[in-house]
């Protein structure tokens, strides 16, 4: 299973996806709320952050490119302070700004979200959601054509916010009729894409219902949609439409017939908001790599489960989709995540042992001494040093097994819980993760003494011991490594 993952997801970045649609771009302001205002019974927020992140089809974009798939994003924005930010942001998510038509008599779209100890108190939103003008609209179709030819597939997201107006929807026709590619569509309108004929729509419930014309919805969502294949090809024409029930899963249809149904991964305190570009994204790229359509499922529930364990980012990145897929069980993706699972063991009167490193070449040195660590303890977590932090530890060319491989061979020792990747420019130290974890023992090896470890006193102030357990003799990554250098320079050795 574990290659077979890795056949499909090495080709993302072998493709080329168009993006087109509504960017927004989200706002999150967090603080503290211990007293109601003077002015009005509505609390006061004290400010700790303030951070923003790609909404709408640029939150599409941002996954795709994630995933590791070249982008090219098309949208419309406004002429201001936001549109400077969104750009600067596209840039950083890695790919370019340059398909972002500024119209200057336009608002770029805000939803800001303000959130007092974790808990939404007010949305409040801002920006233009009116057609764009008959100028931007033309731009648009010009960086439309001008990209068309070079995707291996477009994704149209639509948020009615503007900018799929019936002419790009008619450009689009246009170019698939004369070169038919792989398009997905996720828009709250998808009659009006009938005529492109799409590859695969993605409806959530209600979105479902008013294409049904359904004015309300039944307690059993999923046996009411199982009876709709035929009046959804009917009215979408897509090869694929893809019906997801958040908790409840995602139902498939083929051309109006129902194919399967594959469940959610249970997440104790999801964060929704955005999950459905994630889900879209990988299916896409699944899809595109040659899956067939029970895999692709998979890798996008995979990659939309990554995303709802975050607090506000709804990304799933290459790595995170594989080791998702590879472990479902093992990997903690967010600190959010290793808050909770330190929450869960503690509440159960379980002893969390904590231990890090590289494990570039895992050998029998690594496994007896992850063993020994588990015995000190209930649950073994255990720290590993992404690759750029390795390659600042130990040189240029390490590691020789990258954080992928790292992982999954990790992921295969029973006596590992848990699996979470560190290591950062300023700090290469575990210290963050000792800080949110509180471990009751933190292992390193006996080649390290107590004076040697920075992280010692934070976590015997935490409430927690350090131990030092002996290495197995002659077993190190760097005397293998020796030896298989050794070994492909002797002469003598060559048969």
């Amino acid at each position: 299973m574990e290659k077979y993952n890795w056949q499909f997801t090495a080709q993302f970045e072998q493709k080329k996806i168009l993006v087109i649609g509504d960017l927004i771009l989200d706002e999150y302001i967090e603080g503290d709320s211990t007293r109601l205002s003077p002015e009005a019974p509505v609390p006061v927020v004290d400010v700790q952050s303030d951070n923003w992140v790609l909404g709408g089809a640029a939150n599409v974009a941002a996954n795709v490119r994630a995933l590791g798939a070249q982008v090219i994003f098309c949208s419309v924005i406004g002429a201001d302070a936001e549109a400077d930010r969104a750009c600067a942001m596209a840039v950083e998510a890695g790919f370019s700004s340059d398909g972002l038509i500024q119209e200057k008599e336009r608002k770029t779209l805000v939803k800001t979200r303000v959130l007092a100890d974790g808990h939404p108190l007010a949305r409040i939103d801002r920006g233009d959601d009116t057609p764009i003008s008959v100028i931007s609209q033309q731009q648009l179709i010009q960086q439309v054509q001008r990209h068309f030819g070079a995707c291996d597939g477009i994704i149209v997201a639509d948020y009615h916010k503007g900018v799929i107006t019936p002419a790009i929807i008619d450009c689009l026709c246009n170019l698939i009729r004369k070169q038919p590619k792989f398009v997905a569509i996720d828009s709250k309108r998808l009659a009006l894409f009938r005529e492109m004929e799409p590859t695969l729509v993605k409806p959530n419930y209600p979105e479902a219902l008013q294409l049904l014309g359904y004015e309300r919805g039944a307690k059993d969502r999923r046996a009411l949609l199982e009876r709709c294949g035929a009046e959804l090809y009917h009215r979408t024409r897509a090869h694929w439409s893809v019906l997801t029930l958040d908790k409840e899963g995602s139902l498939w249809f083929e051309k109006g017939k129902l194919a399967f149904h594959i469940g959610a991964i249970p997440v104790v305190s999801p964060h929704v908001c955005g999950a459905g570009d994630t889900f879209i994204s990988a299916c896409t790229l699944g899809l595109l790599a040659g899956a067939d359509a029970k895999r692709a499922a998979a890798m996008a529930t995979a990659a939309a489960t990554v995303a709802i364990e975050k607090e506000t980012v709804s990304l799933c990145t290459h790595l995170e989709l594989l080791a998702k897929l590879d472990n479902e069980q093992k990997l903690v993706t967010s600190l959010k995540h290793l808050r909770e699972i330190r929450g869960y063991y503690k509440s159960m009167g379980r002893r969390i042992v904590f231990t890090n490193g590289c494990f570039d070449i895992l050998h029998s040195g690594h496994v007896n001494y992850l063993r020994q660590a588990k015995r000190l303890g209930d649950v073994l977590i255990v720290g590993v040093n992404d690759d750029e932090s390795i390659r600042r530890l130990k040189g240029s060319e390490r590691p020789i097994n990258g954080i992928s491989d790292r992982l999954s061979v990790l992921a295969g020792l029973g006596c590992v819980d848990h699996l979470v990747v560190f290591g950062c420019v300023q700090d290469d130290t575990p210290t963050t993760l000792i800080n949110v974890l509180e471990p009751d023992v933190f292992v390193k090896g006996g080649d390290y003494q107590l004076s040697e470890l920075p992280e010692a006193k934070l976590v015997e102030s935490l409430g927690g011991r350090v131990e030092l357990i002996p290495l197995t003799a002659n077993r190190s990554t760097t005397q293998l490594i020796r030896r298989i250098y050794e070994h492909t320079h002797d002469k003598s050795a060559i048969v």
